[in-house]
């Protein structure tokens, strides 16, 4: 750039040296003919002067490492913008199953997202993260690995090899994230269990289950839209509902469970509304239907009942809440919004 400068500086002398001989030596036609070729030319030279930029081609790759950041700016506010990204642990957070559960001996995962103090993408290093597992119960650790999948993602594994409850510990620079630590219950795998004492088979995409004070087996199928009663032995006794509109059938039974009465509580998740049938399937009491208030339901999709309170527990899936009901399916509370 400055061989460019210099080439124009020369053009520049070159023609006000010739404007000079031709004042001296020209006559005046040969004078008023040379203005306008020179006038262009200048012109010409001012214009390729502007577009050299002054700045350089090739930039260098600058690392600022500063502990106090109020004096990196300082000392750089002068000849360049300083803008610097810090991970902020209290806006990173994690998802996954491995958050809750895992297995003794099988790989969980779970994946970390890193952010800034603006909620802005951040990426971190390997040696800024430590995420562990502690046991509650001896206080032995699993160390976690850690693998980058994206630019701010990063996937989280671990191997538990204690059963129990366990503490998941997840810092960036020695600060938690979000929500750590959490608590992770480690379960034994089934293959060490033991083996299943008995399959029963022949049902329509079984979704939930329940069993009576008789020790019968009481299953929503969706795909016939039916409850079934079976034996302990996996016998089918019985089967109420089927698809369509009246109140004695269903359109997707979801959730269900028995009271200590062998009442049935089922929650059809299409028609929004909670049944109550009997043993035997004959319908008692059918409540509910599309909306947001008390004993209106969005997409029902579970229900439980407690022996000790004597209360159901329907989870309003779409509605963000848990609606709490009597046994006669009246209003009792709720929780969640």
């Amino acid at each position: 750039q400055r061989d460019q400068i210099e080439t124009l500086h020369t053009r520049l002398a070159s023609c006000l040296k010739y404007v000079e001989g031709s004042l001296k030596t020209g006559t005046q036609g040969e004078i008023l003919k040379m203005k306008a070729p020179v006038l262009e030319q200048i012109q010409q030279i001012v214009t390729d002067f502007h577009s050299i930029t002054l700045s350089p081609k090739e930039k260098d790759n600058l690392l600022l490492v500063a502990d106090n950041h109020q004096g990196l700016n300082t000392a750089c506010s002068k000849f360049a913008e300083v803008k610097i990204e810090m991970v902020n642990p209290e806006k990173c957070y994690a998802i996954g199953d491995g958050l809750k559960t895992a297995t003794v001996g099988e790989s969980s995962s779970i994946t970390l997202f890193t952010s800034d103090t603006e909620g802005k993408e951040c990426p971190i290093s390997a040696e800024d993260l430590i995420a562990e597992l502690v046991c509650c119960r001896d206080a032995s650790t699993v160390k976690c690995d850690m693998k980058r999948k994206g630019k701010c993602i990063y996937e989280i594994q671990y191997q538990p090899v204690t059963r129990g409850q366990h503490k998941l510990h997840i810092r960036i620079n020695d600060k938690n994230i979000k929500g750590s630590p959490c608590v992770v219950f480690v379960t034994q795998s089934v293959q060490s269990l033991g083996t299943a004492v008995r399959t029963i088979g022949g049902l329509k995409w079984p979704l939930d289950i329940a069993t009576n004070s008789e020790g019968q087996i009481v299953i929503s199928e969706i795909d016939t839209k039916c409850v079934s009663v079976l034996s302990p032995e996996g016998q089918r006794i019985r089967s109420f509902g089927g698809k369509g509109d009246t109140h004695e059938q269903f359109k997707v039974p979801r959730g269900l469970t028995v009271d200590e009465d062998g009442g049935i509580f089922v929650v059809d998740n299409t028609k929004n509304c909670v049944q109550k049938l009997s043993s035997d399937g004959t319908r008692v009491l059918s409540l509910g239907k599309f909306g947001h208030n008390p004993l209106q339901f969005y997409s029902p999709i579970g229900i439980a009942y407690s022996h000790k309170t004597d209360k159901l527990y329907v989870c309003d899936r779409l509605n963000h809440r848990i609606q709490i009901l009597n046994r006669d399916l009246t209003f009792h509370d709720c929780f969640g919004n």
